[in-house]
C-alpha cells in the first residue's frame, strides 16, 4: 500500500490503526505523564516491568519533574510467588515515607501484567485509603492492550476527576474538563462567560489541590475534546453535574449553535445577533488577509494540531487556500464534512502517519514553500515553516479561527528548527 491515498478512494470508516505501524521521530503529542502532572500537589506512581518504565522516566526526566514520579518495578520473581498486591502496597508506603512532603493524592498507574493475573488492586488501595486518610489515592492506567476498548488517555481524564467528591453546587461556576491547554482570550466561549461574571475552573490553571477540588462545586461541566466525554459522562453520574460539549470544527451556525446552547445551559444572556454577525465579519477578514499572504502556497494539516483536520481543510479549501495534503490515521469526523471534502477535493492526499509504510516516503515537498498545521506534517512534508501546537492550544470559534488564522502568517513569514522542535515529547506541557 502506498503512503497515502487519494480521499475519493477511501471509504468514512478509513483506519490506519490495523497492525503494524511507523513511529516517526514527532513527539509533541501529550501522553499519561504529561496529563497526571497537571494534577497540582499529586504524585504519580507507575508500577510497571522495567522495560515499561524505560519510557516513562525519560518523558518525566525530560520534564524535569522527576520530584512528581515514582516507580515500583515489576519482576519475574512477584509474579512466581504472586506477591503482586504485597509488592505494590509496600512499595507505595516505602515512597510515602522518602518522600520529602505528603502529597495530598496519588495516582498509581497499573499496567498490563496487572489485568493478565487479575490483581485485586482495589483492595490495596483500601487498605491505603485506610492507613493514609490525608491521601487521596486514585487508581490509573498504563495498559496498551485495552486501547480500543479503554484508550489511556480518556480512561486517564476519567480517573483524574474521580478525585472529586460531591458536594452543593454553585449555578455561577463552570468547569472547563479534558484539556491539555487552557481555554483562554483565544475562546469565544470564555469570553462570553467572562462578560457574564461567570466563573471557569480548569485543571491547567489550578494552583493548589484546594482549587482542583472546588471543581465539584460547578453546576456544568463543558468540554471541547471528545477525549474529555468520558470523563464528563462519569462526573454527571456522580456528581450530579450537567455535561455540555462544544464541538470544536469550523462551521459558524454550530458556533452560534453551540454557543446559544452554553447561554441556555448556564443561565445568562446569549450573545446578540449583532454581536455574533460582528464575529463572523472579523474572522473573514482575518482568513482573506491570510490568503493574501499565502496566495497559492501549499498547505498540509494533520491530525496532532487540531481535532478535525478534515474540517479545517474544507474550510480552507472554501476560503480559497491551496490545501497539499491531510495526515490523519482515523476518520473520526462526521460523514457530512467527509463527503463534502471528497467532493470538494477527490484528489486530496491523505497520509497515513502511523502507517508502516510511510518509512519509505521520501519526505519533502518541491520547491518553494510549503506550510504546514501541525508537527506531522511539516515532519514528513520537510519544512520549517509551520504552526507549532497541539491539540488545538485552547483556540475554540470565531476567536479561536482567528488566532489560527494569525500562527499561519506568522508560520509563513518565520522559519522555525523543526528538528529540534518535534523532538520536544509533551509540547508545551508544564507541571505546575
Amino acid at each position: 500500500m502506498l503512503e497515502y491515498r487519494p480521499i475519493r478512494e477511501l471509504e468514512y470508516e478509513y483506519n490506519a490503526d490495523l497492525g503494524l505501524s511507523y513511529a516517526s521521530p514527532v513527539r509533541g503529542v501529550w501522553n499519561i505523564v504529561h496529563i497526571g502532572t497537571l494534577v497540582p500537589e499529586a504524585h504519580e506512581i507507575f508500577v510497571c516491568p522495567s522495560s515499561c518504565l524505560r519510557g516513562v522516566v525519560l518523558t518525566t526526566a525530560e520534564m524535569g519533574a522527576m520530584d512528581r514520579l515514582s516507580t515500583i518495578t515489576v519482576g519475574e520473581d512477584n509474579i512466581l510467588e504472586g506477591d503482586m498486591e504485597e509488592a505494590l502496597q509496600r512499595g507505595t508506603e516505602r515512597i510515602i515515607a522518602e518522600l520529602p512532603r505528603r502529597p495530598r493524592a496519588m495516582l498509581i498507574y497499573t499496567s498490563c501484567i496487572h489485568h493478565f493475573l487479575a490483581v485485586n488492586y482495589q483492595r490495596v488501595y483500601r487498605i491505603l485509603r485506610e492507613k493514609y486518610p490525608d491521601i487521596d489515592f486514585i487508581d490509573c492506567y498504563m495498559d496498551p492492550i485495552m486501547r480500543r476498548t479503554a484508550p489511556a488517555i480518556p480512561s486517564l481524564w476519567r480517573q483524574i476527576h474521580r478525585l472529586l467528591r460531591p458536594c452543593e453546587q454553585n449555578k455561577r461556576q463552570v468547569n472547563y474538563v479534558g484539556n491539555c491547554f487552557a481555554y483562554g482570550p483565544y475562546c469565544d466561549l470564555t469570553e462570553m462567560l467572562r462578560s457574564a461574571c461567570v466563573e471557569v475552573i480548569q485543571l491547567n490553571t489550578c494552583r493548589n489541590y484546594d482549587e482542583f477540588l472546588r471543581m465539584a462545586s460547578s453546576s456544568v461541566n463543558i468540554t471541547f475534546h471528545s477525549a474529555a466525554a468520558r470523563a464528563a459522562k462519569d462526573m454527571q453520574l456522580r456528581l450530579g453535574q450537567t455535561w455540555l460539549p462544544m464541538r470544536s470544527g469550523y462551521d459558524y451556525d454550530v458556533f452560534d449553535e453551540d454557543l446559544r446552547r452554553a447561554a441556555e445551559c448556564i443561565m445568562i444572556e446569549p450573545l446578540s445577533s449583532e454581536e455574533l454577525m460582528l464575529q463572523r465579519t472579523l474572522t473573514e477578514e482575518a482568513v482573506a488577509e491570510t490568503l493574501t499572504l499565502l496566495g497559492d502556497t501549499p498547505v498540509s494539516v494533520d491530525y496532532t494540531a487540531v481535532d478535525r483536520p478534515l474540517e479545517l481543510a474544507l474550510y480552507l479549501l472554501e476560503h480559497g487556500f491551496c490545501v497539499e495534503s491531510v495526515f490523519v490515521d482515523v476518520f473520526t469526523e462526521s460523514r457530512e464534512v467527509f463527503e463534502h471534502l471528497r467532493t470538494r477535493a477527490p484528489e486530496l492526499p491523505i497520509y497515513q502517519s502511523l502507517g508502516w509504510n510511510i518509512r519509505r516516503m521520501e519526505r519533502g515537498h518541491g520547491a518553494g514553500k510549503l506550510v504546514a498545521v501541525g508537527q506531522k506534517s511539516a515532519y514528513f512534508k520537510d519544512t520549517n515553516h509551520f504552526v507549532n501546537i497541539i491539540e488545538g492550544e485552547g483556540m475554540y470559534g470565531y476567536r479561536g479561527i482567528r488566532r489560527l488564522m494569525e500562527l499561519i502568517r506568522e508560520a509563513y513569514a518565520v522559519e522555525k528548527p523543526m528538528r529540534e522542535l518535534v523532538q520536544i515529547k509533551g509540547w508545551g506541557c508544564s507541571c505546575g
